[in-house]
């Protein structure tokens, strides 16, 4: 079966691109030409160069393919213009949709996020399951959110015209190798002596590792039962974010004192970072903003039981196993980096 990824220099469609290689798929992902392509050379993937937001640059890549898996899209929450979200997100999921039509794909996954479910699933001890409304609503705070709700509007309206057989999963929070997101804040945040944590809060937090995401996915597309079906992703028993904060500790070695702050300090202090990276036209979202802040004290509680009883989907990578398995990964980034500027001075 012949396969397109988009997204696939991210955290999640690279670990898809590697599933998908292992199982015997024909693997063709797509990628911008300014991406860092060292993984998916290594994976043995065909790399076609597009973009999501080119609508030309994707009939290469959907030619000939039977299912198409997204993952692409603008992943920086909390960060950016709604004109950037809805560009990527939502127009690259449209082209996307109807290049793979054109193209004569069967089958179409879209990775979707939690966070179209709005409040529901940030408060209270009832998890949200595929059943609760899709209550977001658009807001500064909430251009990713909605975006990702917009996009998946557009693969309900093509599954229900019959144009393409639609698949969908929500992810908690997804971490592993080359997560630019919750990993990397977190590994940064654990690299000082001394962890201060913002307020007392300690939310549970649905967080799941790429490759077991990845194994969904396939199922998902490889399944009658998913055609046109949402899955939600989150490990049966929802991890606390200081635990996964103490196993990424535990994966760096060390010692470590932790304490707290006050969440207002820890919240004027990244609204001050926010500004500043503003004030300097950066493109790059801060180390910390108050997006990240705010998540530390809020839940991300889902039901995703209906994946494991239509699909037989078991989370199978441990905290403890994935968090050493991106600090392995990190640290050959650094040591690779350092290499390259040795070798830039000689």
């Amino acid at each position: 079966m012949k396969a397109l990824v988009t997204g696939g220099t991210g955290c999640v469609g690279s670990a898809l691109v590697e599933r998908l290689i292992d199982k015997g798929f024909e693997v063709r992902a797509l990628a911008r030409k300014t991406s860092n392509l060292h993984h998916l050379k290594a994976t043995g993937a065909q790399i076609v160069f597009g973009d999501v937001t080119d609508f030309e640059s994707l009939r290469a890549a959907v030619d000939g393919v039977d299912v198409v898996f997204h993952a692409a899209a603008k992943v920086t929450p909390g960060w950016g213009t709604w004109e950037e979200f809805e560009k990527t997100t939502v127009r690259g999921t449209e082209n996307l949709l109807k290049a793979a039509v054109e193209g004569g794909a069967k089958r179409f996954l879209q990775v979707s996020s939690y966070t179209v479910y709005g409040d529901a699933c940030l408060k209270g001890d009832l998890p949200a399951d595929e059943s609760t409304e899709c209550a977001v609503c658009l807001t500064p705070k909430t251009y990713y959110d909605y975006a990702k709700l917009l996009a998946e509007r557009a693969c309900w309206e093509y599954h229900k015209q019959g144009m393409i057989k639609v698949s969908m999963i929500r992810i908690g929070s997804a971490y592993g190798p080359r997560d630019r997101l919750i990993s990397d804040r977190i590994y940064r945040y654990a690299a000082s002596p001394v962890i201060l944590w913002p307020g007392r809060g300690d939310p549970r937090y649905a967080i799941v590792n790429s490759y077991d995401i990845a194994d969904l996915c396939i199922l998902a597309v490889t399944s009658d039962k998913a055609i046109g079906e949402v899955y939600n992703v989150a490990c049966p028993e929802p991890t606390r974010l200081k635990q996964f904060a103490h196993a990424m500790v535990q994966a760096r070695g060390g010692k470590r004192v932790w304490g707290s702050i006050p969440f207002s300090v820890a919240y004027v202090w990244c609204y001050m970072m926010e500004l500043i990276s503003k004030l300097a036209h950066a493109k790059e979202m801060p180390f910390l903003n108050r997006y990240f802040i705010l998540q530390l004290n809020m839940e991300c509680h889902l039901d995703a039981s209906k994946a494991r009883r239509e699909l037989g989907w078991v989370p199978r990578v441990s905290l403890e196993e994935g968090t050493k398995q991106y600090v392995e990964w990190r640290r050959a980034e650094e040591e690779a980096a350092k290499k390259a500027k040795h070798a830039a001075k000689a």
